[in-house]
């Protein structure tokens, strides 16, 4: 019986549960691996073997993978607080349920996520790694979102991760024996746990809670497909963003989507040791660019980015859309700082006859401009 599914009183019934070995989360990668029999995810050493020709592989067919590392926030301080306050409690067995916890919890999601390969695996002593080849690296985003709610539930510290997406273009160009697949997976992995404690370290510094998600770069150039969408409205994404020039300035090259168009977007950034900012991001050959004064260190910069909520458009008025309507115009053709301007035109007319004109005119140039 996998102890996933049974109660979380089931699960900590024991420091050390029994899970079933044919429910291990994996599926086409890691065959065959060894479970960790605290966890019931793969163990490590067999991930670390196996994983390197999965990724490899993957990649050289032109999928996309993601790798997170995700890592229990505070565990030392959980530990020595219980052994502290609780008469039952000795050595690490706090540790072990809360290790015990987040595997069987950890396996439960897995199994609801619709990867055709994929694998969950132990990283050294409190931290998890998810392997997948993914289509869309938002939506490993978000997967990974729920995951990390589910954790908060149920156990009684915060779990934090960092990820990363690597698509064909950040291959080595040498690619000769196997050797290079266990050299690209380790600075892959290096890459992502950098990026975890980096962030770790900026939440501590700056006293807030754990749970953070933090996305990088996987090493080396690939496309914007490998690469997140910007924050939305009201959302924030934590990133470490590393140093590049964009016309001979300096910029911070962010793990995301350029936003479209010339005149960049607006986010709210926060760096460390410092209060968040209104900045510009612009598009550097499809990757977001944040323009600075100054060089970063080349290890990277642990940043949060918070989307802005524009203000909203000025709707156009109810005579304007019939107009537009009776004629098959679409007022969407026009440039929107066009639109602007004729709006205000439009609604600043003081005589019927000139709101008139000016609408007219405004109609006349959605059906000559160019779809």
């Amino acid at each position: 019986m996998d102890q996933s599914a049974n109660t979380t009183k089931d699960v900590l019934a024991t420091s050390v549960p029994l899970f079933d070995p044919s429910a291990m989360p994996l599926r086409q990668w890691c065959s065959g691996s060894r479970e960790d029999p605290l966890t019931g995810l793969v163990a490590f050493p067999d991930f670390h073997t196996s994983i390197p020709r999965a990724l490899a592989a993957e990649l050289e067919a032109g999928g996309l993978v993601a790798l997170a590392i995700g890592d229990v926030d505070g565990l030392k301080e959980h530990v020595e607080q219980t052994n502290a306050t609780d008469a039952a409690s000795f050595g690490h067995l706090a540790g072990n349920q809360v290790m015990a916890r987040l595997g069987a919890t950890t396996r439960t999601w897995f199994r609801d996520q619709s990867w055709a390969a994929a694998c969950a695996a132990t990283f050294g002593g409190d931290e998890v790694i998810i392997a997948a080849a993914v289509e869309d690296p938002a939506a490993f985003h978000r997967a990974l979102c729920g995951l990390r709610d589910r954790l908060t539930e149920v156990l009684p510290t915060r779990v934090s991760f960092a990820l990363a997406v690597a698509g064909p273009g950040h291959l080595p160009a040498e690619r000769k024996g196997n050797a290079w697949k266990h050299e690209f997976t380790d600075h892959l992995l290096a890459a992502v746990d950098r990026c975890l404690f980096a962030h770790k370290a900026a939440r501590r510094t700056a006293g807030t809670e754990g749970g953070v998600i933090a996305v990088t770069e996987a090493p080396g150039t690939g496309a914007a497909d490998a690469l997140q969408p910007l924050p939305g409205p009201d959302q924030v994404l934590h990133v470490t963003a590393r140093p590049g020039r964009l016309g001979g300035r300096p910029v911070l090259l962010l793990p995301c989507q350029g936003p479209a168009g010339l005149r960049g977007r607006r986010l709210r950034v926060s760096f460390p040791q410092a209060g968040p900012r209104t900045l510009v991001v612009v598009s550097a050959v499809g990757q977001a660019a944040l323009p600075v004064d100054e060089g970063a260190d080349a290890a990277g910069v642990a940043l949060v980015l918070g989307g802005i909520r524009e203000a909203a458009q000025h709707s156009v008025p109810d005579d304007l859309s019939a107009a537009l309507a009776a004629a098959g115009a679409d007022w969407a053709v026009l440039p929107e700082h066009e639109r602007a301007q004729m709006l205000h035109l439009i609604t600043e007319s003081a005589d019927p006859q000139v709101r008139a004109d000016r609408m007219a005119a405004a109609v006349v140039a959605c059906t000559r401009s160019p779809k």
